[in-house]
Formats: C-alpha cells, structure tokens, sequence
C-alpha cells in the first residue's frame, strides 16, 4: 500500500473514530451521572440498566483511542478528533458562557446535551484533545513502510562464522608457520604420525621387568642429523691393551711346561706332563 491511501483510509477513520468517541464519551457520561444522582438522593448502590450501560460506552470509548493513537495506523486518524476535542476544550477555557449558549445546541437529544456538558465544563475535552494531539507527532507514522522493514526476511544467507576462516593462519587445525613456536606436543594415540609442523610425542623409557638385566640407556640422537651405527670389532684387534695373548698348552708359559690350569689350580697338567 502507498503513502497516500494509507494517509487517505487514516482520514476516513480519523472522521469515523470522531463520531463513535463523541457519542460513547456523552451518552457514558450521562448514564454514569444518573447512576450518581441515585446515590446521592438514596444513599444505596445502584446496579441497573444504567450502570452497565454507561461502562459498556466508556470501555468502548477507550478502545477506539487505543486503536487510533496505535502506531500501525496513519496519523490523520489520531490527528482529526485530536484537533476537534482541543479547540472545544480551549473554546472553554476562554469563554464557557459563549461556548454553552452557542455549543450545546436544543437540537441534540438531552442526554447527549447533558452528557457534553459535564465532559466540556471539566476539561475533559481538552486532555483527550492534547493527548491525541501528541500520539499523531512521531515522524514513523507519517512514513511509508516498506516491505523489507516491515518484517525480518526469511531463508537468507546464514551469518558468518565467528574468527578467521578454515585453512588461515590461527584458525583451528591449521599448520604452524615455519619458523613459528611451536605448541607443546600432546601424546598422540599410537600409529598416528605427528601432524606437519609439530615434534613427535616422546615416548616414555621402558622399565624393566622384574629380573630382568638393566638395559643400558642409550644417548638421545642428535637432532643434526641421522645417527651413526656403532661401531664392529675388528678382526685381531686386541681388546684390551693390558691383555696379552694366552700362550698355549704345550712349550709356553711362565712355569717350565706346566699348563696354565695348572699354575692355577695345581694338579695334573692336561698335556701328560707331570
């Protein structure tokens, strides 16, 4: 809907609102006077036709100024009774002898007549005048509504996801820089390989079982370059610089032919020699 027709059904409603206000306003006010009268002349409460009656006029009364002060409506239909109820209001204020003489026409029914009066004399024109007044002054009722502001748009792109995107530099699974610190390494499950740009975990040493010879612990390998194989024994190299070759069973050692079993443990030589 355009600018205009909504502006042109607010006046339209504006004009209605005035004549439906205007006679629930009187004709509720006159019924609730009767019901006062009553009390004052009985001194008893009074729950008839005419009490109901006029509360029935003034709930609907307040339901037509919720409507029309509402911001989904156009102004004009706040702004036309608005103007109405404050010019009597301050028609009265400056001269309620001429605004009753001139105003409060024989021509209108006397509830109606008498119903007016009360509201005029007591100002209450003139506070639903100011009040309607001021409800037709926000700039958002005088513009036209678009289809997108009017309500969220739905099946659009999903928002962006919060921090860097996938595969950037500190986004989560991504790859280290080179020459970046490195995180500290985490036990990885065993037979996974280390991710790139991470140190392998460091295996704990194993302890031995119970009995066990001790297994001597090796130097950790250089991170230089690979490790070098140990080195093989070679073939006549004498272990021990201390160590002289044993002399054999027959014509050697230091005891005239006698055997070194026997030099050592005494007894009978092996080779016959006695």
């Amino acid at each position: 809907m355009s600018n205009g027709a909504r502006h042109g059904i607010g006046a339209v409603v504006g004009v209605i609102a005035t004549a439906i206000l205007t006679f629930c306003l009187t004709m509720g006010t006159y019924k609730m006077s009767m019901v006062q009268r009553y009390y004052s002349a009985t001194f008893r409460n009074y729950h008839g036709g005419q009490l109901w009656t006029g509360v029935a006029l003034l709930l609907v009364a307040a339901v037509v100024l919720g409507l029309v002060m509402g911001s989904r409506v156009s102004p004009l239909a706040s702004l036309i009774p608005g103007v109405l109820y404050s010019a009597v209001g301050l028609l009265w204020v400056a001269d309620a002898s001429w605004a009753a003489q001139n105003t409060a026409k024989k021509s209108f029914p006397d509830s109606l007549t008498f119903g007016y009066l009360n509201l005029a004399m007591f100002g209450i024109f003139l506070v639903l005048g100011i009040a309607l007044l001021v409800a037709s002054v926000p700039p958002s009722r005088w513009r036209a509504r678009t289809a997108g502001a009017a309500a969220p748009r739905f099946a659009g792109p999903p928002p962006a996801p919060m921090g860097p995107p996938a595969g950037a530099p500190g986004a989560p699974g991504a790859p280290a820089p080179l020459g970046a610190p490195q995180p500290p390494a985490q036990d990885a499950p065993w037979g996974r390989p280390p991710q790139y740009g991470q140190q392998p975990a460091a295996q704990p040493p194993a302890q031995p079982q119970y009995g066990a010879p001790a297994q001597p612990s090796l130097p950790p390998a250089s991170s230089s370059g690979p490790a070098s194989p140990p080195a093989r024994p070679v073939a006549g190299a004498v272990p021990f610089e201390d160590e002289a070759p044993k002399p054999s069973a027959k014509g050697g050692g230091s005891g005239d032919g006698v055997g070194e079993w026997t030099q050592m443990y005494g007894g009978d030589d092996l080779s016959g020699n006695r």
